[in-house]
């Protein structure tokens, strides 16, 4: 076993809920409410992520974080609406997390069915999927960034950009994030770090896989990010053979306060001032 220093300690989820919303339905549909392993309800305006998503964006005024103007259609439709549905559905922290797949996959037919906009919660993606997602089948084809989303937010004091997936806490795990990123690594620092979520479910995957029953498991401080992960994660090329070290950090969160993070901090071989690092990062899985 690695020393304590070289690792952290997560508890495993013992359930997991996956969330979409139908925004705006024209009408209601017969039947909401619980079903065997999904649940649909009627909610109101300020369910999350809805007043996030249909304000101005961090950026621009004229646009919303989603990426639609303000003052679109969708978004004036959602704002205008009493009513919105809300679809859960449970699962685990294993390997398939089709709970993910059914909470999509129902939410999908019930925006076609009442011309409703489907959202993902989790990102607040509006219409995320070009069509209904198909099952997943092996770990192997799961791609990260088709799952996930990264919010950014600007540091103080002119410190670049705070960076943070959004939708890793429905798969078991808490989101991950990277702190003071120059603007012109922004695009880049999103691919690492749907790597990095890639690297980390695999490794939860395989663990549950060997011991179903977990209630804990030690995760690395360190890991060797590679480029074949960020290829697999946003299912580009996976032949890419650049490597690049980096630690994490756990930062506990606290109930009623923020919530945890892992936080993707320079390895101990760094050298010099913060940026460089990020830098190196990049130039490295690039090679």
């Amino acid at each position: 076993m690695r020393g304590m220093d070289e690792t952290f300690v997560l508890p495993v989820p013992a359930e997991l809920h996956a969330v979409c919303l139908v925004a705006a339905p024209t009408w209601l549909p017969p039947g909401l409410g619980a079903r065997a392993l999904e649940l649909v309800e009627v909610v109101g305006p300020d369910v999350p992520p809805l007043p996030w998503l249909t304000g101005p964006g961090a950026e621009c005024a004229r646009c919303a974080p989603c990426g639609l103007e303000v003052d679109s259609v969708p978004l004036r439709r959602i704002r205008a609406a009493e009513f919105h549905l809300r679809v859960s559905a449970v699962g685990g922290a294993g390997w398939p997390p089709d709970h993910v797949i059914r909470a999509a996959a129902l939410a999908r037919e019930l925006a076609d069915e009442t011309g409703g906009i489907l959202i993902d919660a989790a990102t607040g993606d509006v219409d995320p999927w070009a069509g209904p997602p198909e099952p997943f089948d092996v770990p192997e084809g799961f791609a990260a960034a088709e799952w996930l989303g990264v919010r950014a937010a600007r540091e103080g004091g002119g410190r670049g950009w705070r960076l943070t997936t959004a939708g890793l806490t429905v798969f078991g795990l808490p989101e991950v994030r990277v702190r003071r990123v120059p603007e012109h690594l922004r695009a880049p620092w999103h691919d690492v770090l749907a790597g990095v979520a890639q690297r980390l479910l695999r490794d939860q995957w395989a663990d549950l896989a060997r011991a179903p029953a977990s209630a804990f498991r030690e995760i690395p401080a360190r890991l060797t990010l590679t480029a074949a992960d960020v290829g697999a994660a946003t299912a580009g090329c996976p032949h890419g053979t650049g490597t690049a070290p980096l630690a994490l950090r756990l930062d506990p969160g606290r109930p009623g306060g923020p919530p945890t993070f892992l936080t993707v901090t320079a390895p101990p071989s760094a050298q010099g001032p913060a940026p460089p690092w990020r830098t190196h990062v990049i130039t490295a899985l690039r090679r």
